[in-house]
C-alpha cells in the first residue's frame, strides 16, 4: 500500500510535525512492504528535507495545493492521509486544504487534533467539507467521536477512534526500576525520531544528544530525597503554568522536599509575537513567593531518552491546561504511557485518560484545589501507588507499535472503499 501524509513535518518546529514523523516510523514498522511519503506544509523559509518528502506546501500559496494533489495523483497513491489542525493551513480557517482534496482521485482519510466545542460558522464549514471528502475520519478519544457526530461534521459510520501514541522508550520506563537521584539510569535505545520540548503540544526536532547519567543536570539542584512534579512542553500561557507555582507554597510547607521542574522552550509562534514575556513572568513570580528552591526551568528540547528519564524520576506529572477544548494532548500522553501518576485540570483528554483512575482532575484556575490534590497524592503512598499503576495499564495501550497496527487497518479499509464523490454526498 502506497500511503501519503500530508502534515507539517519535520525540520519544521510543529508538534504535528513530530506527531507525523513517529506515525510514518509506525506504519513502516507495521508493514514494512508499504510506502510512507509525505507532503509537508512548510512556511517561506527554505528548508533541507528528509528524503521521503515528495511534496512541499507553502502554507499560504494556494496553487501549491492543487500541484501536490497532481503529484500525488502522478505517483500513483493508494490513500492520503491529511492531518487537520487549526493553523497550518492556509486561507481563512484553512480552508486552501479543500484545494488539495477537491482535487484528489484516491480516497482520503483525515486525523482531527483538534475538535472544538463551539466552533465559528466558517470554521465548522470548512472542517464538514473536508471530512464529507474522506472515506473516514480519524479522531483520539471517544469524546471526540461523539463531538464530531453530534456537530454534523461525519456521520457515525465514518469515524474511527485510534488513540495518541507514545514511543516504546516510555513505557520500558514505566516498568523500569525507579531511577537515581541523578536522573541515571540504563540507557534506553533510541529508534524513536521524537524529540521533545513540548507537543503538543509537541516539539520540534532536533539532533540526537548522547545520553549520560548527567544530561538532565543543567544546572538542576540536587534531586536526592527530592519529591519532583513536573509538567514539559512547548511553554505559552495556554499551560496555565502559574497555576502550579501559585499551589507551590501550600504543598512546600508540607512537603519542603517537593520540586517542581518545567521542561521545553517557549513555542516558536509565541516567541515570534511575544518574545519571552511569558517565562519571564513565570520566573517572577517563582521569585515572589520565595520559589526559587523549590521550581527549576529545563529550557531546551529533550530527547526521548531523556524524557524518559526525566518521566520515571516524575513522582506527579501536572497538566493545569487552560482550555476545555483541548481534545488531545501528547504531553499527557506520553506522560502517561511512562507510567506517571497526573494531576490535570478537566480538559476534554485529560478527562478520557485520566478516567480509570491515573490521575485526579482539578478546576480550571483553581490552585488551592490543585494544591488540596498533590498533598493528597504525596501523603498516601497507598494512592499515589494506584495511580501509577492505573497510569502503567493504560499506558500499555498506547506504544506507536499498536497505534502503527491500528492506523495501517483504517487505511486499507479506507484504499477498498468506493469514495462518493463530494458534489454527490449527503445533503443538509
Amino acid at each position: 500500500m502506497r500511503v501519503a501524509i500530508v502534515s507539517t513535518y519535520r525540520p519544521r518546529p510543529c508538534g504535528i510535525a513530530v506527531f507525523s514523523a513517529d506515525l510514518r516510523a509506525a506504519l513502516l514498522e507495521g508493514d514494512s512492504s508499504s510506502t510512507v511519503e509525505i507532503v509537508s506544509i512548510v512556511r517561506d523559509e527554505p528548508h533541507a528535507h528528509p528524503p521521503e518528502v515528495v511534496a512541499t506546501i507553502r502554507q499560504d500559496v494556494a496553487s501549491d495545493y492543487a500541484a501536490a494533489a497532481s503529484e500525488l495523483r502522478r505517483r500513483s497513491v493508494d490513500v492520503v492521509l491529511v492531518e487537520h489542525e487549526y493553523g497550518i493551513f492556509g486561507g481563512d480557517v484553512g480552508s486552501y486544504i479543500l484545494k488539495l482534496t477537491h482535487e484528489l482521485s484516491m480516497p482520503m482519510v483525515v486525523t482531527l487534533h483538534t475538535v472544538l466545542a463551539n466552533p465559528s460558522p466558517d470554521r465548522a464549514e470548512v472542517l464538514r467539507t473536508l471530512c464529507e471528502r474522506a472515506a473516514l475520519v480519524m479522531v483520539f478519544t471517544e469524546t471526540a467521536r461523539r463531538m464530531v457526530i453530534e456537530q454534523g461534521l461525519a456521520e457515525s459510520e465514518q469515524v474511527r477512534v485510534i488513540p495518541h501514541g507514545a514511543p516504546d522508550e516510555l513505557t520500558q520506563a514505566a516498568w523500569s526500576d525507579r531511577v537515581g537521584d541523578d536522573l541515571s539510569f540504563r540507557p534506553l535505545r533510541s529508534s524513536s525520531v521524537s524529540t521533545w520540548g513540548s507537543t503538543a503540544e509537541y516539539p520540534p526536532p532536533v539532533e540526537n544528544m548522547t545520553t549520560s547519567s548527567s544530561s538532565l543536570q543543567l544546572g538542576l539542584p540536587s534531586l536526592a530525597g527530592r519529591s519532583v512534579l513536573s509538567t514539559f512542553g512547548l511553554i505559552s500561557d495556554s499551560k496555565g503554568l502559574e497555576m502550579v507555582i501559585d499551589a507551590l507554597p501550600s504543598i512546600t510547607a508540607a512537603h519542603p522536599q517537593v520540586l517542581y521542574l518545567i521542561a521545553g522552550q517557549t513555542h516558536p509562534d509565541v516567541i515570534h509575537k511575544e518574545g519571552e514575556s511569558y517565562r519571564l513572568g513565570l520566573q517572577r513570580l517563582v521569585h515572589d513567593l520565595d520559589l526559587c528552591d523549590h521550581v527549576s526551568f529545563i529550557d531546551r528540547f529533550l530527547t526521548i531518552d531523556e524524557l524518559a528519564m526525566l518521566l520515571a524520576r516524575t513522582d506527579l506529572y501536572v497538566t493545569p491546561y487552560r482550555s476545555k477544548d483541548q481534545i488531545v494532548s501528547g504531553a499527557l500522553t506520553f506522560a502517561v504511557a511512562a507510567g506517571c501518576p497526573v494531576v490535570s485540570t478537566p480538559y476534554f483528554y485529560a478527562e478520557d485518560l485520566l478516567s480509570s483512575g491515573a490521575g485526579v482532575l482539578v478546576p480550571f484556575g483553581d490552585s488551592s484545589k490543585l494544591a488540596a490534590a498533590v498533598l493528597d497524592l504525596l501523603g498516601s503512598p497507598a494512592k499515589l501507588s494506584a495511580a501509577r499503576a492505573e497510569a502503567r495499564r493504560v499506558g500499555a495501550d498506547l506504544t506507536w507499535a499498536s497505534v502503527g497496527k491500528a492506523t495501517l487497518e483504517v487505511l486499507a479499509e479506507a484504499a477498498h472503499r468506493v469514495q462518493v464523490p463530494a458534489t454527490l454526498g449527503r445533503s443538509r
